[in-house]
């Protein structure tokens, strides 16, 4: 079968219903076991890749190579240290000339910048906790997604804030952020 004069082959109209019909049900899903979700979510996680050498004409030597394990661990203390609110922490994480921009403001630069900027932040708010929603870390660069909740000073109103965080890592120390929001949210 195939196609002529670039015409579409036509099913007849029962033989169609009959196709969708079949297409359309789904199979029926048992629930599956905790252990048969964690082996399903385990398999979905990319594999290290797995080089083997030659090192003599007799001996092999099977090495795992995971280019972006260092950026991974990296991006948990960073998710780490922001759920805890643990400031020590955090600034562990940044070079002494880290660039920092805020949604449409222009960026901060330095240490003694950025911890203004946090005190800034933490003068605006009684309370508040940020969780994240997804993370992606690969090449120089980790991205994550989080939902925050805070009170803010001024006026008690608490504000769901979706920011998306962008750090550029250079020699495991972030040099450049950038933090993507509605600023509006923010208003009092």
């Amino acid at each position: 079968m195939g196609m002529r004069s670039g015409k579409a082959l036509k099913l007849k109209k029962g033989v169609a219903k009959r196709a969708v019909k079949k297409v359309a049900k789904p199979a029926a899903k048992k629930p599956l076991a905790k252990a048969a979700v964690a082996k399903k979510a385990a398999a979905k996680a990319p594999a290290p890749k797995v080089v083997t050498k030659t090192v003599t004409n007799t001996v092999t030597k099977t090495v795992t190579t995971d280019k972006n394990a260092a950026l991974r661990a990296l991006a948990q203390r960073i998710v780490d240290a922001t759920v805890a609110n643990d400031e020590a922490a955090m600034f562990a994480l940044y070079a002494d000339q880290v660039e920092s921009q805020e949604a449409n403001n222009p960026p901060s630069v330095g240490l003694h910048a950025l911890r203004e900027k946090f005190a800034a932040f933490a003068a605006m708010i009684t309370d508040g906790a940020f969780l994240p929603r997804s993370m992606a870390a690969d090449g120089k660069t980790i991205i994550i997604e989080w939902d925050g909740r805070m009170t803010l000073a001024a006026s008690g109103r608490v504000a769901e804030l979706r920011e998306i965080a962008v750090h550029e890592i250079e020699n495991g120390k972030i040099v450049r952020e950038r933090f993507y929001y509605d600023p509006a949210l923010l208003a009092p």
